[in-house]
């Protein structure tokens, strides 16, 4: 098979050397305009791959390389472009691998926020790309487990892996006439993608909200954030167990320690044992805060100053 490759990161650079070794002709890669790491261009530069790397992909230009090109499979992983009519018109095929069980987890960022759910299972999905966003038939789907520890890098390092498996097999049902995508179940949830100030801990809520959260966003994602005092605290990992007591106290406090462990910190209904943090450009430790410390910001606080700064405020 001939075949385009639109792609960013692990997975897509994984894929381009398995397509590769299988024997596909890969006829040009086409990076981001602004790639998250450069591990697709070193490989493609080693191969002897084209690149191009447009600024819009919808562009005449684009369209006009690609088409030039005469690919038989145009294939995205992880590229960051909605895909319009015309480059999707310049080859018989154009596939698409989305990290969910479509079509459920469309958009983005969905391996955080399947975790952050407190999902069981992830999927990864080949399917073709159409008018919509992650609504194209379905090619090939398989399904992967999401442990109650998991992280996000445990998640994605599976993810990664299986990957180039399923786009090796997508070729293969093509070239041999075998490929009949199959339309999308109705309903389906949409994501959008996650931003900065998203990461910031609500000790209010639930300890099952907070250990998911913690655990979605973890290396190599940005990391739960949280204050202490005047400093920034990002927490890395963090335990919990559905046994736990529950009971109401101060969200956010300190209740206890596990020297070498961590430190449980409460929530709104139990506790969250937090075990590795960062302050600043320190490195990662085992917190030992003393009991009583707080952590978050105590809104009524905040407002009971600000409302004594205004009452102390010469009047007109």
């Amino acid at each position: 098979m001939r075949i385009v490759l639109f792609g960013d990161g692990d997975w897509a650079t994984r894929s381009l050397l398995r397509l590769r070794d299988a024997g596909h002709d890969i006829a040009a890669v086409v990076l981001r305009a602004r790639p998250s790491e450069n591990g697709l261009e070193q490989a493609a530069t080693a191969l002897g791959v084209p690149i191009v790397q447009p600024r819009d992909v919808n562009a005449l230009e684009c369209v006009s390389t690609v088409r030039a090109l005469a690919p038989d499979v145009n294939l995205s992983i992880a590229y960051n472009q909605i895909f319009r009519d015309a480059i999707r018109g310049t080859a018989s095929w154009f596939l698409n691998v989305h990290a969910s069980k479509l079509p459920q987890y469309r958009g983005r960022n969905v391996i955080n926020w399947a975790i952050i759910n407190g999902e069981q299972e992830i999927g990864v999905t080949v399917h073709l790309v159409d008018e919509g966003i992650d609504t194209g038939d379905i090619l090939l789907q398989r399904t992967l487990p999401i442990a109650w520890t998991d992280t996000y890098g445990d998640v994605l390092h599976r993810v990664v892996h299986i990957v180039p498996d399923l786009i090796e097999e997508a070729m293969a049902m093509i070239a041999d006439g075998t490929a009949q995508p199959k339309p999308q179940a109705p309903g389906g949830t949409y994501f959008c993608g996650r931003r900065d100030g998203d990461e910031w801990l609500d000790w209010s809520t639930p300890s099952l909200e907070i250990h998911n959260k913690i655990r979605g966003i973890s290396r190599p994602g940005p990391g739960a954030r949280t204050c202490l005092g005047s400093n920034v605290v990002v927490i890395w990992r963090a335990a919990y167990d559905l046994d736990w007591p529950r009971y109401r106290a101060t969200p956010g406090e300190v209740v206890s320690r596990a020297p070498g462990v961590g430190v449980f910190v409460k929530s709104a209904d139990s506790t969250v044992l937090v075990q590795e943090v960062q302050l600043g450009d320190t490195r990662p430790q085992v917190p030992s805060w003393p009991v009583g410390s707080r952590l978050g910001v105590n809104a009524g606080a905040v407002l009971h100053k600000l409302l004594l700064n205004v009452e102390s405020f010469p009047q007109a």
